[in-house]
């Protein structure tokens, strides 16, 4: 776990370990870790692209039409790309919240 930028020993001890095991069960079993990590590494990247894409309609919502409700919040947080994409776009010429999130 990281706690202000700085890794806990433990997290450290336990990765340093599992990655010796591997190493240990050979390099098909390297080759799988490797696969794994980056398979998470790629999940992050999207998650960050998608929490980005929220944070950015949030301020644009709240810019044109004021402070949002909570469930419009919850609706924008909980949303799919897709749906993302098409409200960052339609903010543009929408004059409601409720035209906007149809």
């Amino acid at each position: 776990m990281a706690v202000g930028g700085i890794q806990l020993v433990g997290e450290v001890e336990t990765r340093d370990r599992l990655h010796d095991l591997i190493v240990a069960l050979g390099p098909d079993a390297e080759e799988v870790y490797m696969t794994i990590a980056e398979l998470h590494r790629a999940e992050g990247r999207v998650e960050g692209r998608l929490e980005g894409r929220v944070e950015i309609l949030v301020q644009q919502l709240t810019l044109k039409f004021g402070p949002l409700p909570e469930a419009v919040l919850t609706t924008v947080r909980n949303a799919s790309a897709d749906q993302l994409q098409a409200w960052t776009a339609r903010v543009l010429t929408a004059d409601a919240l409720d035209q906007l999130l149809r």
